[in-house]
């Protein structure tokens, strides 16, 4: 996520989302009454009859409706025109929906922005910028360095091998060490815990073969992955692939669980409380150091009464992803708990 501008005194905000995980989150606090402008496009008929051709509009609509389509990575936003341009391709009152893709920009304008949802913004810009993992794509000729950000690829460095196949045997084993000498300590020096190596033929077979055989220690969690060349396009392949996915999954839900643990230990002897009613009481006779919320529930108005409180006394809101496991088990606590500071301590 990527903040363009913020005016706190028309209350309007500017983004740029980077990747599916910032439209739903879009898709969480853009509510209601609210106020969306973007670029989309309409069908303009010149006469009765004519089949008309797409144009490019600017518009401004009244939100009345918001949802996620996973099957196309896209934030649908649905409301009345306020505005748009140019003006005879705009037809104000009626309804359109605004079809955003990470790499959209759009501006969002509240009657008030929460202190909570202009810190999950922030979180999610950093994150953004934070690398994600680390993946080397290799070959018998190179390794690609890259860190997955939350906006996609950054290329490190590019280690070359250096073989040849005009070396003799002993020369051919001694340079190949050396490449892999080379990579083993780059991957110790990337910023991330967990790195993929990836790659085509056997090589990347014949680095892990020489890092267990060798018993080289290696600080970092390490993942091998197939990808059809050492190049940008097999880091991206990579990327994309089901065993990444899942890797950023659970490290994106490990935090949440550990919240989530706290709590139910926390629920045998009293210092633990969920639900509206619970959370409520709990704040006006209890030392609260944490409230865990479901994104889904971030619209509905007596959540908002309640977490407008939290926000007032300062206490630590963590926003859950509903859609993952840990969200699906805050669920059954009715959406909302909270954690005696003293579990905490």
């Amino acid at each position: 996520m990527r903040v363009l501008k913020f005016n706190d005194i028309s209350n309007t905000i500017k983004l740029e989302p980077d990747s599916f995980d910032d439209l739903y989150l879009l898709a969480m606090i853009i509510a209601n009454g609210d106020k969306v402008d973007g670029r989309s496009y309409r069908r303009f008929k010149p006469s009765e009859g004519d089949l008309g051709e797409q144009k490019e509009v600017f518009v401004r609509i009244d939100v009345e409706k918001v949802e996620i389509d996973k099957n196309s990575d896209r934030l649908r936003i649905t409301g009345k025109i306020l505005s748009g341009r140019p003006e005879e391709f705009i037809r104000m009152g009626s309804y359109h929906t605004l079809n955003l893709a990470p790499g959209d920009i759009i501006e969002i304008t509240k009657r008030e922005w929460k202190n909570y949802i202009l810190k999950r913004i922030k979180e999610a810009v950093a994150e953004s910028k934070k690398p994600k993992l680390g993946v080397i794509a290799m070959d018998d000729e190179k390794a690609t360095l890259a860190y997955i950000k939350g906006y996609g690829i950054e290329i490190v460095s590019e280690i070359y091998s250096h073989l040849s196949k005009k070396m003799g045997e002993k020369d051919f084993a001694k340079q190949k060490e050396a490449f892999f000498i080379e990579i083993i300590k780059s991957i110790e020096n990337m910023k991330v815990e967990i790195v993929v190596i990836a790659g085509p033929g056997f090589t990347k077979d014949d680095l892990k073969k020489h890092i267990e055989n060798m018993g080289v220690k290696v600080s970092k969690r390490i993942i091998y992955a197939s990808a059809s060349d050492a190049e940008r396009s097999g880091i991206r392949e990579v990327m994309q692939s089901r065993t990444v996915g899942k890797l950023l999954e659970s490290e994106h839900v490990k935090k949440e669980f550990e919240y989530l643990n706290v709590f139910l230990g926390g629920l045998r002897f009293g210092a633990s409380f969920f639900g509206i009613e619970g959370v409520r009481e709990a704040l006006g006779s209890h030392r609260i150091g944490v409230v865990m919320i479901n994104d889904s529930s971030l619209n509905d108005e007596k959540m908002k009464e309640i977490l407008d409180r939290v926000d007032e006394s300062g206490i630590k809101i963590e926003i859950f992803n509903s859609e993952d496991d840990a969200g699906a088990q805050l669920h059954g606590f009715k959406d909302i708990a909270a954690i005696s500071i003293s579990l905490l301590e």
